[in-house]
């Protein structure tokens, strides 16, 4: 934020630029965790579906839960391996779940930083869409 300031900046002044500096800091950390939180809770949605410990009946409120409305047509899952480091899945998820969005792919994506996974679930358009 670039606020003019026509004057010189007292102490006061600077003192609450800081804070205002440190809040902002403290928001924006916080958002990040509880976006890397949900993106696990998705992998461990994903993981347990499939390996088969959430029913077929449960599975489609569930996913509407964490967001995922896939049309009529089938779905795709995929698995990503992150390489050695691992580091940049919070980058990585980011961009692939933008970039499906914006051609209108429905996608629910999670991932298991431990595991070294990206969980991807897609929902493919119909047959007649195509």
């Amino acid at each position: 934020v670039l606020l003019p300031v026509r004057g010189q900046m007292g102490p006061v002044h600077r003192m609450a630029a800081e804070r205002a500096a440190g809040i902002l800091a403290v928001v924006l950390m916080q958002a990040r965790q509880e976006e890397e939180l949900a993106a696990r809770g998705r992998g461990d949605f994903l993981t347990d579906l499939a390996e088969g410990r959430i029913t077929a009946e449960d599975a489609p409120a569930q996913a509407r839960v964490l967001g995922f409305r896939p049309g009529t047509g089938p779905l795709l899952p995929m698995v990503m391996h992150l390489g050695p480091s691992g580091g940049g899945w919070a980058v990585l998820a980011r961009a692939v779940s933008e970039e499906l969005a914006a051609v209108g792919v429905p996608v629910l994506l999670g991932v298991r930083p431990v595991e070294g996974r990206v969980l991807v679930l897609l929902g493919l358009r119909s047959e007649a869409e195509r």
